[in-house]
């Protein structure tokens, strides 16, 4: 009997220590390999095999290529109209729509950001902060933003023809709505007041 109990408390002991590795001590399950400055005697960045984590299971690695571009162009596009509207919040001010909108289009790169998480594919870094300059006016500053909305709907409606995940489906269709029902419209109403 003490065996027994013995061999039963070693074996939880066990499992506690396997799930500790596991969870870290506030009991959170690693997503992936989140130590990357873990270091080896060589200085070199230990890779997630040599750390012992396998790649976490909610990965799924199922994207075509022809999806994978989807989500990279979908995303440079944001990261563009961001870059675009903050240059012109820097040269006219804190204006309407663009001072609204600037914070839904950073939103929409975080969701698609999320997305490449989750296949498995790397997020482009945004190369476009910083580089974009804004126009003379700001009457011209709309008109550009209508023409750059109107383009993210055919790209959204081009990408509704093949793309087959359920979630990114639901993205897309709801990035192209955010464009056709708020954006469009308060860039047409600026352009209009001005």
């Amino acid at each position: 009997m003490n065996n027994l109990h013995h061999n039963q408390r070693q074996h939880r002991h066990c499992r506690y220590r396997q799930t500790t590795l596991e969870t870290g001590n506030h009991g959170r399950r690693r997503r992936g390999c989140r130590f990357p400055l873990l270091l080896t005697g060589s200085r070199q960045p230990l890779s997630c095999k040599e750390r012992g984590f396998s790649q976490p299971s909610h990965v799924v690695n199922q994207l075509n290529s022809e999806t994978q571009a989807a989500l990279v162009e979908a995303i440079e596009d944001e990261y563009k109209a961001r870059a675009f509207y903050e240059a012109v919040i820097n040269k006219f001010g804190s204006v309407r729509p663009f001072s609204n909108i600037v914070h839904a289009e950073a939103r929409h790169a975080q969701r698609l950001a999320a997305l490449f998480m989750k296949y498995g594919v790397p997020v482009p870094a945004d190369t476009f902060t910083g580089t974009i300059e804004a126009p003379d006016s700001l009457k011209t500053a709309c008109q550009i933003s209508i023409d750059g909305e109107i383009e993210n709907l055919k790209m959204y409606d081009r990408f509704l023809s093949f793309v087959q995940e359920p979630d990114i489906v639901a993205a897309f269709s709801q990035l192209r709505d955010a464009s056709a029902n708020r954006h469009l419209p308060a860039f047409e109403r600026c352009y209009s007041r001005l």
